[in-house]
């Protein structure tokens, strides 16, 4: 049998680091068992072994803050005036912080 965990932090150590070096990428659990998926089997892991590979590797978890654009006013095209929008939050997650590895 494959040793899944093992690949899954050899791919991590590849693509991401756990300091501020490159990209901030914000995942959820979920979402790095679905990147995962791409190359190893579904069944063998799944988000348990997610969380227990990303603890272990001393990955920091955040806040993010999901918001949403809902326009603030009308606009009037014969008047040349623009609507305006605002980014009102409609959500909280926590996520995973992974940055992009500088090549």
């Amino acid at each position: 049998m494959n040793d899944y965990i093992q690949v899954m932090k050899d791919l991590i150590k590849e693509h991401y680091s756990n300091t501020p070096e490159g990209n901030k990428v914000e995942m959820q659990t979920s979402d790095v068992l679905k990147w995962f998926r791409g190359v190893i089997p579904g069944e063998p892991i799944n988000q348990h072994d997610v969380f227990d590979v990303l603890t272990e590797m001393e990955y920091k978890k955040s806040q993010k803050i999901l918001t949403k654009q809902v326009q603030t006013k009308k606009g009037n095209k014969n008047l040349g005036i623009e609507p305006e929008f605002k980014d009102v939050e409609i959500g909280r997650i926590l996520v995973w912080d992974l940055y992009d590895k500088l090549e």
